[in-house]
């Protein structure tokens, strides 16, 4: 690790690129980002059904009937599967990204690999973000912030969706999701790998939110 703990030493070229990606080698990268995905679908999904079908009190469960039969009525559970496809066609674009940083070798927290243009630019490194001391932690901070606007936009859309017709469940697990953020941004501020503090739990609460709409979907759909 480095004197302040923020990136461990690597090994890089002569241009300032680590000569090892911080992905293995096998299995592919297609593989590892599809597994872990299912996964996470399948357990949110998984949480959500014993959710609405086990813990949920009746009159929570008889106010939900209510209103999906509404959301049956207007056909609107379209709407709802369509929140799931927007979010889970991301999986895709994920994959790209991170097969691209693989090859290249940018590691995090770089989001970007810059060349210094002119004549002797040829002649200098690539410029990555600086990593030490209290540059390095502004830069970490400001990744976890956009970090927390990457996800925001699906998740939110998910939420009021869910909501709709579990209230109270979705906003216990937008609670949990947004005190892990937290969580993951103070780890992230510290060392790239500190980003996951507190991911985990922040993780299947939001995708016990894209069960909610997928249950909603469902019995719309098949209503």
């Amino acid at each position: 690790m480095s004197a302040n703990g923020s990136r461990p030493v690597e090994e890089v070229d002569a241009k300032g690129i680590p000569l090892k990606s911080s992905f293995p080698d096998k299995p592919p990268v297609l593989v590892i980002v599809t597994l872990i995905q299912t996964a996470v679908l399948v357990i949110g999904l998984a949480i959500a059904y014993v959710v609405v079908t086990f813990v949920s009190s009746e009159s929570s469960k008889s106010a939900a009937d209510a209103k999906l039969d509404l959301i049956s009525s207007y056909d609107l559970g379209w709407l709802y599967l369509g929140t799931f496809v927007v979010k889970y066609l991301q999986v895709p674009i994920v994959i790209i990204l991170a097969e691209a940083r693989k090859a290249s070798k940018v590691n995090l927290p770089d989001q970007h690999a810059y060349k210094v243009m002119g004549a002797e630019g040829s002649k200098l490194g690539y410029v990555l973000m600086e990593v030490e001391g209290d540059l390095g932690k502004f830069n970490r901070a400001q990744r976890a912030w956009q970090n927390y606007h990457e996800q925001f936009p699906t998740l939110m859309l998910q939420y009021v969706a869910a909501s709709f017709a579990w209230p109270l469940e979705s906003f216990v697990c937008v609670s949990i999701w947004s005190v892990s953020c937290v969580l993951s941004a103070s780890g992230y501020v510290e060392s790239a790998s500190g980003r996951m503090k507190g991911r985990l739990p922040g993780g299947f609460a939001a995708a016990t939110i894209q069960g909610f709409t997928l249950i909603a979907a469902y019995r719309a759909l098949t209503a």
